[in-house]
């Protein structure tokens, strides 16, 4: 099939969190199965200045109507890998910049028209060259969806199977009313089963009031966005659309994280070669000044310190973690109090707590193969990469029973004689409180204590967290629909009035 991707992020090119990763993961996932892919994404300053940036060559002229003008730019086109090409949307008025979506500060004040120009590009692209499918993914692309489905309902893009990705239901597109002249799209669609909501106009309604297919990165996220609080408004259209939305797990790129050839790690480990393991974890505790910590309490924690990723609740478990006998390895930035509180931990127990601002690659990789276990305390995760780098590299996902850490961690079983690890890949636990967080993470400590722990760590090196298996459920889901819209016959397109 050849499928068009259309994309505010792609890694390695450009990214600024997990967008830029399931977007490239999956484009070369479905490659690897012989499909063609072709990304869209805007031809930010950064991209084209990226070393990961391909040989680009013009190709066509790119021009958008607006209310008072046009916009007017090239196609910058080049090969990414086997299988998959670029195609860069060139509008220097718009993407020549420091930033993605922002420079020091706020928000750019034009970036609901930066990334409609984006939509609306891959949209004529399509119409005027028809792929089979086009994948919108989050709010940025969804304005490709509608375009394709009321611009050109009659154009020859009419069977073109159209998919959009939801990432974040949190993010949304959101903007002021008045601007909906700059989607292109005729009057009549800005209403509740339209792009409208809640007085707002939706630019991710875009794409789901519009798409043949919603999809999530997980099945639990699907069910979730379909009530409060995660539907974040929305969840009257996912519930009405219910029948049209599908969750799909993402993968990860087990070639880019790989224990057995990681050279930023101090020693290899593999399922047939777990001992590495032992050795990352004493480098750990020595060049990070932890005092040695007994099997299974050496714990760690990944991120961005926010609310939605739960570390409040893990600074304010950290003293009682301490406690129980643990030592933890804490790596990211973000919200000053959250900063400030955890460093104040650390000054407490310097010997039993690590605390590094910032995101330091190398180390996170560290920290992954030498920690036993890992904390993932978000208060809701659309699917989640942490969780399964900690599987990948052995240390034990310790996590929040919400969205994708639902779907990637199979849970020990509760017995007559406590809890039984036998198939079990990580802890869960709920609901968000110390209490609950700590016990989940001394769950591990006991089975260390029991004995089981290595066994534990040589299954969770031994899974495929790998594109594989997401690969083949997106390409039969694919299919699927392109079947289905060559059979429809033409019809008033959803979401019109």
């Amino acid at each position: 099939m050849k499928i068009v991707f259309v994309s505010a992020e792609l890694a390695p090119l450009v990214q600024s969190g997990g967008l830029g990763d399931a977007v490239s993961g999956l484009a070369l996932a479905l490659a690897a199965r012989g499909h063609s892919i072709e990304c869209v994404v805007p031809a930010y300053r950064m991209a084209l200045e990226s070393p990961a940036c391909p040989a680009l060559a013009p190709s066509g002229e790119i021009r958008i109507g607006l209310p008072n003008g046009e916009l007017r730019g090239r196609w910058l086109v080049g090969t990414l890998a086997p299988g998959v090409s670029l195609r860069l949307v060139d509008l220097p008025s718009l993407y020549d910049r420091p930033g993605l979506y922002r420079d020091d500060g706020p928000d750019y004040d034009d970036n609901p028209l930066r990334f409609m120009a984006l939509a609306r590009a891959a949209a004529y692209l399509c119409e005027a060259e028809p792929p089979d499918v086009l994948v919108a993914h989050d709010w940025h692309a969804a304005l490709a969806v509608a375009t394709l489905r009321v611009v050109f309902a009659r154009g020859a893009s009419r069977r073109t199977a159209t998919l959009q990705v939801v990432h974040n239901n949190a993010y949304q597109g959101r903007t002021a009313p008045d601007l909906y002249p700059l989607t292109g799209l005729p009057p009549g669609h800005y209403h509740p089963d339209g792009i409208e909501a809640w007085g707002s106009l939706c630019l991710l309604k875009a794409g789901i009031m519009y798409a043949d297919r919603i999809v999530t990165v997980s099945p639990g996220y699907a069910r979730e966005i379909q009530r409060t609080p995660a539907g974040e408004g929305l969840e009257g259209a996912y519930t009405f659309l219910s029948h049209r939305l599908v969750g799909i797990t993402n993968g990860l790129d087990s070639e880019r994280f790989d224990p057995a050839h990681d050279a930023a790690i101090p020693a290899r480990f593999s399922a047939e070669a777990p001992a590495g393991k032992a050795a990352c974890r004493e480098d750990l505790l020595r060049a990070l000044g932890l005092a040695a910590t007994p099997p299974g309490r050496l714990v760690g924690a990944i991120g961005r310190l926010a609310l939605q990723k739960g570390w409040d609740v893990l600074a304010d478990a950290a003293d009682f973690l301490v406690a129980g006998g643990a030592s933890l390895v804490l790596l990211g930035d973000g919200d000053p109090v959250i900063e400030a509180r955890l460093a104040a931990a650390s000054e407490r127990a310097p010997k039993r707590i690590a605390f590094r601002t910032g995101f330091d690659d190398a180390l996170a990789r560290r920290i992954y193969a030498g920690c036993d276990a890992i904390i993932v305390p978000s208060r809701f995760e659309p699917c989640g990469l942490v969780q399964l780098i900690a599987q990948r590299y052995g240390a034990v996902p310790v996590a929040h029973r919400v969205g994708g850490l639902a779907d990637t961690i199979v849970e020990p079983r509760r017995g007559p004689r406590g809890l039984d690890f036998g198939r079990a890949t990580g802890v869960l636990f709920s609901p968000l409180t110390v209490d609950a967080l700590v016990a989940a993470s001394q769950a591990v400590g006991a089975l260390a204590d029991a004995g089981g722990l290595p066994a534990l760590q040589q299954r969770l090196l031994a899974l495929d967290v790998s594109w594989r298996t997401p690969a083949k459920r997106w390409e039969n889901l694919l299919r699927e629909v392109v079947r289905e819209v060559r059979e429809r016959p033409g019809a008033k397109p959803p979401g019109a009035a």
